[in-house]
């Protein structure tokens, strides 16, 4: 727990946080362009249409934040520090996964909290954004287990990732319905329902399924992360 608050704390710096917050808001001011002067009947649908669609802003956020849980304690050379306390590979990786999913999750209610307010400006039911709530947890929760490891074990990690979203997820996985199917963005939409088949394409609509895929998605992303803090002790 505090190796988690500690990871925790030193992603979350005032000057990164503001701007990440403004990118993961992105969906919430698309909703608000396309719905200030739709008729009262459609706030729903369109909520479900543009959010979702637009959410890829919010991965962005995530992997640029995720990625520094652990590489900003390598490039400041405190990491054998860590391994020094007497916990194991395994609990380090947890705890790191841990504070990624704490921060991306910080974005995640900061995303969601502009898409409230932008459905209150154009006088929509509230309610209507309560599952998209789950919809941006469900991608803090998968990204950050993609991506604290890839900040751990690859050079320049922000700009693979960035070609994982943008190449694999949004391009590649839009074509191939195999690749789609790994998608941490269509898995976490999965959850809404039938309202987001148009993005789904071959992916299963469903609460279950898609709580199963994200947490065989935490199991491989802690086991990649403990295997790869074994094997770099030297650190």
């Amino acid at each position: 727990m505090t190796l988690t608050a500690h990871l925790y704390r030193r992603m979350m710096k005032k000057g990164r946080v503001v701007a990440l917050v403004a990118l993961s808001s992105i969906p919430a001011l698309a909703y608000w362009l396309t719905a200030f002067d739709a008729d009262s009947s459609e706030l729903g649908v369109i909520y479900n249409d543009i959010i979702p669609t637009s959410g890829f802003s919010f991965a962005i956020a995530a992997l640029i934040l995720t990625v520094a849980t652990l590489r900003e304690e390598r490039d400041a050379g405190t990491l054998p520090y860590i391994y020094m306390r007497p916990i194991t590979r395994l609990s380090i990786a947890v705890s790191s996964i841990a504070a990624g999913v704490s921060a991306a999750g910080t974005l995640a209610l900061a995303g969601w909290a502009a898409s409230v307010l932008a459905l209150a400006a154009v006088g929509g039911d509230l309610s209507i954004a309560l599952p998209g709530l789950l919809l941006f947890f469900a991608g803090a929760v998968g990204y950050a287990a993609v991506f604290v490891p890839l900040g751990y074990l690859v050079p320049r990690s922000t700009l693979v990732g960035l070609g994982y979203l943008i190449i694999g997820e949004m391009i590649v996985g839009s074509a191939i319905a195999g690749i789609g199917q790994l998608s941490i963005w269509r898995i976490s939409v999965s959850i809404l329902g039938p309202e987001a088949t148009e993005l789904l394409g071959e992916v299963g609509v469903g609460v279950g399924p898609g709580l199963v895929k994200l947490g065989a998605v935490l199991v491989v992303g802690t086991a990649s992360l403990t295997w790869a803090l074994r094997r770099r002790d030297a650190l």
